[in-house]
């Protein structure tokens, strides 16, 4: 797997517990079975998955794209 691949299936994984976890949260809170300290452990783990997602998110910020010769730019005609 490519580090990029491995990457976005990192990012994807994150999102997807991120999903998970709101989904869960919002179920609990509209039961009333949303303790403080089930809130905190949520609030936990959800920033776990969020520091995952900002690595990934650099990660992919600071990749430059190749320049394999397959598109060469031509400048723009002048209009008049």
């Amino acid at each position: 797997m490519t580090n990029i691949a491995h990457a976005a299936f990192i990012a994807l994984g994150a999102q997807r517990r991120l999903h998970v976890l709101s989904c869960a949260e919002r179920q609990l809170h509209g039961q009333g079975q949303l303790s403080p300290a089930a809130a905190h452990g949520i609030g936990a783990y959800r920033a776990v998955e969020r520091s995952s997602l900002d690595v990934c998110a650099e990660y992919f910020a600071n990749l430059t794209p190749a320049n394999d010769g397959a598109f060469a730019p031509t400048p723009e005609p002048e209009l008049a």
